[in-house]
């Protein structure tokens, strides 16, 4: 009996905690599917002004094209990381923009080629500060970390990367960034843009499928250990 015990608590412990397990990635698979026809949907819609900004829903915001009169900030310039484009590492380039209302944004300028050594700098394009105007695709944090989110990351464990931006530079910037499509400056135009993201699912619902067959599994084989305890007392009778 205590056997029997035992083996009930675990088979309710692990069905528990598959059922979780296929919950959650149900849940990524529906907010990236969301985000996917989101994405496909706003790239396809007119432009909008920086003064929609405040005044549209963040679902009509992001991924929209934005056309924004402003300059370049060249100092405050950050390079990312471990960016690649057709299979070569190379950095992003993102560079603070101050637009004619004041407000400032991160821009995105796209790829660049990492140079040929640790100690050898990426060829960046140059940009002045004479005002120009850009277009743009709008990038709300706040709604793409739905996407990047982690089953085993806590509320206000990491600083999101626009903190870290404005950190860095020493800059308080407002909370949407875009990525450079081109500029009435020809020469600010991005050689090789951001790409949009691949408009994938990704394996989230065969997860959650998964998870559940796990479930299954784990009844059964409780199933058999059920009927060979019983076997086992018919012996004894």
């Amino acid at each position: 009996m205590r056997r029997l015990i035992a083996v009930t608590a675990l088979a309710l412990g692990l069905i528990y905690g598959c059922a979780q397990g296929a919950l959650w990635q149900f849940d990524r698979y529906q907010v990236r599917h969301a985000n996917n026809e989101l994405i496909r949907t706003n790239t396809t819609l007119t432009s909008i002004g920086e003064s929609d900004l405040e005044k549209l829903p963040s679902t009509q915001i992001a991924w929209r094209t934005i056309a924004l009169s402003g300059n370049f900030l060249p100092e405050k310039q950050i390079l990312i990381r471990n960016r690649y484009h057709e299979g070569k590492y190379g950095f992003g380039v993102l560079t603070l923009f101050e637009s004619t209302q004041g407000k400032k944004y991160w821009v995105d300028r796209g790829w660049v080629i990492a140079g040929k050594d640790a100690m050898t700098p990426p060829v960046v394009q140059p940009v002045t500060t004479e005002t120009v105007e850009i277009k743009s695709y709008v990038r709300i944090e706040n709604l793409e970390s739905q996407i990047r989110g982690s089953v085993f990351d806590l509320p206000g464990k990491n600083a999101s990367q626009l903190e870290r931006w404005n950190k860095d530079q020493a800059v308080a910037s407002e909370p949407f960034f875009f990525d450079l499509i081109s500029s009435s400056n020809a020469a600010f135009t991005p050689a090789v843009p951001t790409a949009l993201p691949e408009l994938s699912d990704g394996p989230h619902l065969a997860y959650s499928f998964q998870w559940v067959l796990f479930i299954f599994l784990v009844i059964f084989a409780w199933y058999l250990v059920i009927r060979e305890d019983r076997g086992n007392q018919s012996t004894k009778l």
